[in-house]
């Protein structure tokens, strides 16, 4: 009865054997379709990769301000701001200068150290005599950094899988679909990257944009509107034409000689 017993278990074991070895033998052997429809598997753990992955030392905040005050003196105010940007060692990315209306208007988009955003924040607002408005915000991105992270690291497992895949292909048909399915893969991995380092930058920088105005007296021709001028042209033109007949009427001796003239010039009697 025991030695019954040992051979059913023997010949189990045998069968379990054969069953695990065919599967990896199957397994071994991957076309491109397999790969390809492998791939959107790699993509669907990324987000259970990113959970395993270490959470980063601190936040990654993207701090943002808009801010508009009107000044007293518009060039010194501009001065005093470029010298406190470089006193905090920020970063002039942009200035613009117009005119609008009564007012001189001046832009800065500065880029500065997260831990200088609030001091050098502060230093400027002092040139301000009408605060027009401060908005400030921030977001926190650390976890979209993670799951591209994990995304990307899934994405160039995959390449390298098409890689192999590829040095493996016997044919032109089988090259050209890797190829596809590589390009397709390369491009997502372009991506993914290009975001990383967009929150890597707006992260290592905050943005401050600030509008900075001078109220500025306009002359009386200046308030006037454009149709108003046209009105007044036309109105003043009209009383030029007037005086230039009242003109003429003044001077009727000279024109009656000179009537008198141009007739006897005609009958020659000049």
């Amino acid at each position: 009865m025991r030695t019954n017993y040992q051979t059913f278990l023997f010949g189990g074991l045998l069968l379990l054997v054969f069953f695990f070895g065919g599967c990896s033998g199957k397994q071994e052997m991957s076309t491109p379709n397999e790969v390809a429809a492998a791939a959107p598997a790699s993509d669907a753990a990324a987000p259970e990769v990113a959970q395993n992955e270490a959470a980063p030392a601190k936040q990654m905040l993207i701090k943002d301000a808009q801010v508009k005050f009107q000044v007293k003196d518009l060039a010194h105010s501009t001065q005093r701001i470029e010298n406190a940007v470089k006193k905090h060692n920020a970063i002039l990315a942009n200035t613009s200068q117009q005119q609008a209306q009564d007012e001189q208007v001046m832009n800065f988009e500065i880029r500065v150290k997260p831990e200088q955003f609030t001091t050098l924040l502060e230093e400027l607002e002092k040139e301000s005599v009408k605060l027009e408005y401060r908005n400030l915000a921030s977001e926190d991105v650390a976890v979209e950094y993670v799951d591209v992270q994990a995304r990307l690291k899934a994405k160039r497992a995959v390449e390298q899988r098409y890689l192999a895949l590829l040095n493996q292909a016997k044919n032109i048909n089988d090259i050209l679909e890797v190829e596809q399915y590589l390009l397709k893969v390369r491009e997502e991995i372009e991506s993914a990257d290009a975001r990383l380092h967009y929150l890597q930058n707006q992260t290592a920088y905050s943005t401050i944009k600030l509008e900075i105005y001078q109220l500025v007296p306009l002359s009386f021709t200046e308030r006037i509107g454009l149709g108003t001028r046209f009105y007044n042209a036309l109105g003043t033109g009209w009383q030029m034409f007037l005086s230039l007949l009242v003109g003429l009427c003044y001077l009727w001796p000279l024109l009656l000689f000179g009537l008198g003239f141009y007739l006897l010039r005609r009958r020659r009697l000049i």
